[in-house]
């Protein structure tokens, strides 16, 4: 994806998502990739990464795990594998050891959830589970990372001979110290260490009288480090036993390193997957924080339709704050491509310019959106951005010659497939000569059928989306009265900047408004009073709109009540009739054991009643066994599929089997559903639907009309 200027993305607060992103990752190198990342605009790549995403999230909201996170930093050790004769250490190999465990546990979650997570199950297609690298580490490491014993012959003689060494030492020291200390010789500190060889810790007054080698004394001189005449030749022994254990033990660890050297590529591929669980786990689990969600992703690049939409920054910052953040819903497509979105200033314009333009660059970047689901988007191969002041000083350029160099750019490259942001258009020059300017630029852009959006107060520009096709007008809404911004688009009517009135509200002397007023034409005053009072009966409507959906929620309620009871007298009946079958299934199977029973009195030919029995008694098992079998087979499957497929449609409700949560089928594709349950979007095989019952989706309309109340009281 080309962005233009090089700093857009983070003029849009994309790197703020980034160190978001970062804090969820694990590893180094995943984050890494996640300072890397870049919008792509191949479709399928995309498509791709949001899919991977979205699988990852399912598992999150369900609590179901993938067994990601922490994992061993393994570069240097995968590099050292590659270099002859390189040897590993101990502390190393357990490295590796994790690395096989972590990869060998994510294999085996993924084994039989191909159907519900078929893009990450395809990320471990190229993995196979290797047992034998892990049996050969096992063998010679033990679970404290320690060398073995039994890794070799030499080295579990070595060590017994150590043990032996010990133990002869720690005997002949215990009879030295009890000895020393009953002559009151040594220190307070009985015995220590030097240059790894034990010694006493004996007083200087008394060194003459010990018999052994001094091999050192403290820095005060009051005690000498004092080795016994009869440990020394045994203190070498334990040296020269250490030397050898040593030897042996890179000898051992030198085959171990040999013998997993051609799996160096093997290990590599572990390795690079983990990361990138890691990263997919982290954009999963940014898209939990941010309520995120999978939009449809649309091969026609004229679609982005976006609803309850928001800036994720501002989302987070008005939340931590516990303040609300309005929602924006807005649709490019087309016959509508360019939006002027005009009104006063702190009204939300910048805002909503740059949520469009952020979105984009996170859907591009296969991360999850803050909007409702059933939002559609599109790849876009070209982002261009004119936001803010960017006069520059070194090159000598005014604001409006630096905007102008960009809207030069912009008709030399804008084509189809171009998504245009540009903020205060024609702000900068003379108004009436930077509004022409800015009129005829947006002409030529609308020539080019790319989508892009444009905040402006120029009303020459707000009559030009008015004229022309592919343009259209919307403004942030703004009380009139109390000169409070609504934060809300509104799409069709420009909006005005409530200049004078502000001015008023703040008490400009009204001489001076007059005078201002006295200046502008005539049509200009009364353009802006005639959007003063569209604004004014916008508000209005909404009031209304307000207060209808107030009644028209009252009655709701009083329906929904209606309908619970006629649902509980349903569900009575229902149950009533099946106990009823219940009953007479008993009592059927009950007059044949009693006819048994007689026949057992009476007849002498219990051999054959005996047989009936049996048979009788297993006459249900075996039905359910057949029907269960049949269930299996390829034949049944289709024939389930082809039924379910002239019963629904998309946008069908339906429910997974031995399932309760209601989902409504998004795409359908060959035997295979897109069914989104909640935010969470499930790709499925058709044979396990079931058409969700009338009853079952009063049941969850009335449980979500119940929390949306609850939401709303509190």
């Amino acid at each position: 994806m080309n962005i233009y200027p090089s700093h857009l993305a983070e003029q849009l607060d994309f790197n703020y998502i980034l160190a978001l992103l970062d804090k969820y990752c694990y590893g180094k190198r995943a984050k890494q990739l996640v300072h890397a990342l870049k919008p792509s605009s191949s479709f399928d790549l995309v498509k791709q990464r949001l899919m991977e995403t979205n699988e990852f999230l399912l598992t999150l909201h369900q609590g179901d795990l993938i067994p990601t996170g922490q994992y061993p930093e393994l570069d240097n050790e995968l590099h050292l594998l590659t270099i002859q004769n390189a040897v590993l250490n101990n502390l190393q190999f357990v490295m590796v050891r994790q690395l096989i465990t972590a990869t060998h546990e994510l294999l085996t979650f993924f084994e039989d959830k191909e159907d519900v997570f078929p893009y990450l199950k395809n990320k471990l297609k190229h993995l196979e589970k290797d047992e034998f690298m892990l049996s050969a580490i096992n063998q010679i490491i033990d679970k404290d990372g320690l060398v073995k014993d039994e890794a070799s012959p030499w080295l579990q003689s070595l060590r017994k001979d150590m043990q032996e060494n010990r133990k002869t030492s720690d005997r002949l020291y215990r009879i030295h110290i009890q000895k020393y200390k009953k002559l009151g010789f040594l220190a307070d500190f009985e015995e220590n260490f030097v240059n790894g060889r034990r010694v006493l810790c004996i007083l200087a007054e008394h060194k003459r009288e010990v018999k052994g080698i001094i091999l050192s004394q403290s820095a005060s001189g009051k005690i000498s480090f004092i080795e016994p005449q009869n440990v020394i030749e045994l203190n070498n022994d334990r040296k020269q036993l250490e030397e050898d254990e040593q030897k042996e033990i890179h000898r051992i660890l030198k085959e171990l390193t040999a013998l997993l050297h051609p799996f160096h590529a093997v290990l590599v591929g572990y390795y690079e997957t983990l990361i990138a669980f890691d990263f997919i786990a982290a954009k999963a689990k940014l898209a939990r924080e941010l309520k995120a969600t999978l939009p449809i992703l649309s091969k026609q690049n004229t679609h982005l339709h976006l609803f309850n939409a928001f800036h994720p920054v501002l989302l987070l910052q008005n939340t931590e704050r516990h303040l609300p953040t309005v929602p924006i819903q807005c649709s490019l497509h087309a016959s509508e491509r360019i939006m002027v979105i005009s009104g006063p200033n702190a009204g939300g314009k910048s805002i909503t310019l740059k949520t469009l333009g952020l979105l984009q660059i996170m859907l591009q970047c296969g991360l999850l959106i803050p909007a409702a689901a059933k939002s559609e988007m599109s790849i876009k191969k070209n982002l261009f951005g004119d936001i803010g002041d960017n006069q520059s000083i070194e090159d000598g350029l005014s604001t409006y010659s630096s905007r102008l160099l960009k809207m030069k750019y912009f008709l030399e490259k804008t084509d189809k497939d171009t998504l245009f942001l540009i903020d205060e258009f024609g702000t900068g020059s003379d108004p009436d000569m930077g509004g022409a300017m800015a009129e005829v630029i947006l002409n030529k852009l609308n020539e080019t059928k790319a989508q892009g959006v444009v905040t402006t107060h120029f009303t020459n520009l707000k009559l030009l989306a008015n004229q022309k096709d592919g343009i259209f007008n919307a403004c942030m809404l703004f009380n009139s009265k109390t000169l409070k911004p609504l934060y809300q688009l509104h799409i069709g009517e420009p909006g005005s900047s409530f200049t004078f009135e502000v001015a008023e509200k703040i008490g400009l002397p009204k001489a001076i408004i007059d005078d201002a007023k006295s200046i502008l034409s005539d049509e200009k005053i009364s353009m802006d009073k005639l959007l003063n009072q569209l604004q004014l009966e916008k508000n209005n409507i909404v009031k209304l709109k307000r207060d209808l959906q107030k009644q028209m929620s009252k009655t709701t309620a009083e329906k929904r009540e209606f309908k619970d009871l006629n649902e509980k007298m349903e569900t009575d009946l229902e149950r009533s009739k099946e106990q009823k079958e219940e009953r007479q299934k008993m009592m059927d199977y009950g007059k044949k054991l009693h006819q048994l029973t007689q026949e057992w009195l009476e007849t002498k030919n219990k051999k054959e009643v005996i047989q009936k029995f049996v048979k009788l008694a297993g006459y249900e098992y075996a039905k359910k066994k057949l029907q269960e079998e049949l269930e299996k087979t390829e034949a049944f499957k289709q024939e389930k599929i082809k039924s379910i497929k002239t019963k629904i449609k998309i946008g069908s409700p339906v429910h997974m089997m031995k399932s309760r949560e209601i989902g409504i089928i998004k795409t359908i594709e060959h035997n295979r559903a897109k069914v989104l349950f909640g935010n969470v979007e499930v790709n499925v095989s058709m044979d396990k639907l079931e058409i969700a019952k009338e009853k079952e989706m009063l049941h969850v309309k009335n449980n979500n009309g119940e929390k949306k109340q609850q939401k709303q009281k509190s």
